[in-house]
C-alpha cells in the first residue's frame, strides 16, 4: 500500500467527489481511479459506493479513513523531524471546525502557538460543526472547535474558548412567519420550524419545547447553521442559530433574533482532543499554548 495511495483515498473520502479531487491532487480522474481501484484490490473489499450521481464512503471505507490519516501523519512526522533541528517541536497539527470559527477566533488561538513553533504543519479541515466530535472520536483529526454538550467523555479534554447565544431566528422579510412570530402571544405549535438534525443545538430546543409542552411544526431538518439561516430568509420558517453565527454570516441581515422566553441556554464553544493525544509532542504543545483560554472543564 503505497503512501500516494492513500493521499488520494484520503482526500476523495473527505470530498466524496471524483472530479474535485482529481483537481486539487494534481492528477487526472483516470488516474484517482486506478489509484481506487489498486487499493480496493490489495484491500479485498470495496472502499466507496459510487454510481452516476453520488459517492459514499462503504463502513471498510470509514475503517480505512481514520488509519490512512493516523499513517500520512506519523509519515509526515517523523519526515518533519528528520529534517528539523532535534530541539524542536515538528511535525503536522490537524484540527477541524466551522467554518465560522475559521474566521472567528481560530486565527488568534494559532498564532502564538504558530510563532513558537514554526516547523509545525497545520492542516485544518473546515465542516458542519455537528461533525466535531464525531471527527475527533474517530482520529481522523487531533484538535476539534466544538459545541461542548453538558456531559463529556472523560476521554476527552476541554477547553472552553467563547459563549455565544443560542436564538430564535425569523425572516425580516414580510411573509406568514414573520405575522406569526409578530403575535402578542406566539402559538408556536403552528409556526414551521427549520431545526438542526442533530447535536447541542437539537437536544436544547427539544428540550424547550418539551417543556413548554408543544409538539413543534417541523419545516425541515438541516446540517448546518448557514443552510438553516437560507430557508430562514426565505420565510420558510423560523430556526434555531447560534448568535456568533448570525454575526458572521452573509445572511445575517435578512433575519432577526426573537426575544424568546425563557431563553435557550448559551452556547460553549471550546477546543478538544483525546487525552492521549497528548502523547504527541506536537499536540501537547498545542494544549499548552492556549492555556490562556477561558477555562478547562474536562481536566
Amino acid at each position: 500500500m503505497d503512501l500516494e495511495g492513500l493521499r488520494h483515498f484520503l482526500h476523495l473520502s473527505r470530498t466524496l467527489h471524483f472530479g474535485q479531487t482529481s483537481r486539487e491532487v494534481h492528477v487526472s480522474p483516470s488516474t484517482l481511479s486506478r489509484s481506487i481501484q489498486k487499493l480496493e484490490r490489495e484491500l479485498g473489499t470495496q472502499l466507496f459506493d459510487r454510481d452516476n450521481r453520488s459517492v459514499s464512503l462503504t463502513a471498510a471505507g470509514q475503517r480505512l479513513q481514520a488509519y490512512a490519516s493516523q499513517t500520512l501523519t506519523a509519515f509526515e512526522q517523523v519526515q518533519e523531524e528528520l529534517r528539523a533541528p532535534q530541539d524542536a517541536v515538528c511535525g503536522t497539527l490537524s484540527l477541524f471546525c466551522s467554518v465560522t470559527a475559521a474566521h472567528s477566533f481560530l486565527p488568534k488561538l494559532l498564532s502564538e502557538f504558530r510563532t513558537a513553533h514554526p516547523e509545525v504543519t497545520l492542516k485544518l479541515e473546515t465542516g458542519y460543526a455537528v461533525s466535531a466530535l464525531e471527527m475527533l472520536e474517530r482520529d481522523v483529526v487531533d484538535v476539534t472547535v466544538a459545541a461542548l454538550p453538558e456531559r463529556l467523555p472523560r476521554s476527552l479534554l476541554t477547553r472552553v474558548i467563547t459563549y455565544t447565544p443560542l436564538q430564535f431566528v425569523a425572516p425580516r422579510a414580510d411573509c406568514e412567519v414573520s405575522r406569526m412570530v409578530e403575535a402578542r402571544r406566539i402559538d408556536w405549535g403552528r409556526v414551521p420550524m427549520v431545526l438542526p438534525e442533530l447535536g447541542v443545538a437539537r437536544e436544547s430546543v427539544d428540550r424547550w419545547f418539551r417543556d413548554a409542552g408543544v409538539t413543534p411544526r417541523l419545516y425541515g431538518e438541516v446540517s448546518g447553521n448557514e443552510a438553516a439561516l437560507s430557508l430562514i430568509s426565505l420565510g420558510c420558517g423560523v430556526g434555531i442559530v447560534p448568535g456568533l453565527v448570525m454575526e458572521k454570516s452573509p445572511l445575517g441581515s435578512e433575519v432577526r433574533a426573537l426575544d424568546v422566553r425563557p431563553r435557550l441556554p448559551d452556547f460553549r464553544v471550546g477546543l478538544c482532543t483525546k487525552r492521549g493525544n497528548l502523547k504527541s509532542p506536537v499536540v501537547r504543545a498545542f494544549w499548552e499554548s492556549i492555556s490562556g483560554a477561558r477555562s478547562d472543564t474536562n481536566s
